[in-house]
């Protein structure tokens, strides 16, 4: 049972930590990269409140964080992108 709260908890953790990974050199690709991690997740969260709204908070619980961390470095490469372009 504590085996299985610690990998429930960890998960969302797993998820921010593998949207960190998601980068390149170039800054067009960056934004590239992270505008399709951002969109996948946001796919999952429609399908997961279209298939079944019993289990939402379930599926906003694990993909939600790994979401907004990848919004926020989204935007912070599109702000640096048009700054270093101009």
């Amino acid at each position: 049972m504590l085996l299985g709260m610690i990998l429930v908890y960890a998960i969302p953790i797993v998820i921010v930590a593998g949207s960190l990974f998601v980068t390149s050199r170039s800054p067009r690709r960056r934004i590239l990269y992270l505008a399709v991690t951002f969109a996948a997740m946001i796919v999952v969260l429609v399908i997961a409140w279209t298939s079944g709204r019993d289990a939402w908070g379930f599926w906003l619980f694990f993909v939600l964080p790994g979401a907004f961390v990848t919004a926020m470095r989204l935007i912070v490469a599109i702000v640096l992108a048009c700054n270093t372009e101009g």
